[in-house]
């Protein structure tokens, strides 16, 4: 082969070599980071922003450093904790959490593995901190959630700096050791007892104001309803009277006509004897007779 078929043939492969390094794909789950002489001039596909695909680099002057732009999940095992009162709890907790600021995170902490390291820590002591401000009864007994928030806020505070954000911090598990549950639970009993025996007490004393209220409110409405029940009796009365009067005015006879009949009716329907009945009453007569009759036999 002749020597500039050789040359040419090199020449063809270092083209290649070099268009094949010249040129990087970012995945859209990934974000990259530009290095030149271990200097970072340029990110892509960071968090917020959507620039997967292919790149372009200088062979050789350039490289690239992949990072996750997922969501990151680590478990923090095991951890030793004293409550406010001493008393021992074994904690395990996970934390997700995302390279937020590609440039931070490599100038701080450079790879994963690291990051992984300093949140260990980092979060062991969150959790140290703000279980020594609680009592073992208040972290078991669920309030959890304002506890994870100011462990979260912790955290985030100690990592700020290194391109991490902290998205949750979660507590799967709060143990005591076995000698020290019995007495703490024994101690959340009595105290959940003594919370139930006053609410029992309130109740019991509302429901007494309430039935104290009702029962005044019941009397005031039956003396209300019989005074009216008078007034309104006595205004019929009267007005009973009045018509009476009237009618008596207009024509006497007739008034103890109508009198006599309503009497004699009254003896019929309730069986009485008939005492005192006008006479001479035209029409009447035979009526009044019969009445009379009947209340003798009687």
């Amino acid at each position: 082969m002749k020597p500039f078929g050789i040359i040419g043939i090199v020449a063809i492969v270092l083209v290649l070599i070099v268009a094949f390094n010249s040129f990087f794909i970012v995945d859209q789950r990934k974000q990259a980071l530009l290095l030149q002489v271990g200097r970072a001039v340029e990110a892509y596909n960071e968090p917020g922003t959507e620039e997967a695909g292919l790149k372009f680099k200088i062979p050789l002057l350039q490289n690239v450093v992949i990072y996750e732009k997922r969501n990151l999940g680590l478990d923090v095992p095991n951890i030793e904790a004293y409550a406010s009162n001493q008393e021992q709890l074994i904690v395990d907790a996970f934390v997700r959490w995302q390279i937020s600021d590609p440039l931070a995170f490599y100038q701080r902490l450079n790879t994963q593995r690291e990051a992984e390291n300093q949140l260990l820590n980092f979060t062991d002591a969150a959790i140290r901190n703000a279980l020594a401000s609680r009592l073992p009864e208040e972290i078991i007994s669920g309030q959890r959630s304002e506890l994870m928030d100011e462990i979260r806020d912790n955290l985030a505070a100690a990592i700020a700096g290194r391109g991490i954000q902290i998205i949750d911090v979660r507590i799967r598990r709060a143990d005591l050791p076995d000698d020290v549950s019995e007495r703490v639970f024994s101690r959340m009993e009595a105290t959940r007892n003594q919370e139930a025996e006053q609410i029992r007490a309130e109740g019991d004393e509302r429901a007494r104001l309430v039935r104290a209220t009702a029962e005044r409110q019941r009397t005031v409405l039956l003396a209300e309803a019989r005074q009216q029940s008078e007034e309104i009796r006595g205004e019929g009365d009267a007005r009973r009277n009045e018509i009476y009067a009237e009618a008596y005015e207009r024509d006497p006879e007739f008034f103890r006509f109508q009198r006599a009949l309503i009497a004699c009716e009254q003896a019929f329907t309730e069986g009485t004897r008939v005492v005192v009945a006008p006479n001479q009453l035209g029409l009447c007569n035979d009526f009044i007779d019969q009445a009379r009759n009947s209340g003798q036999r009687r």
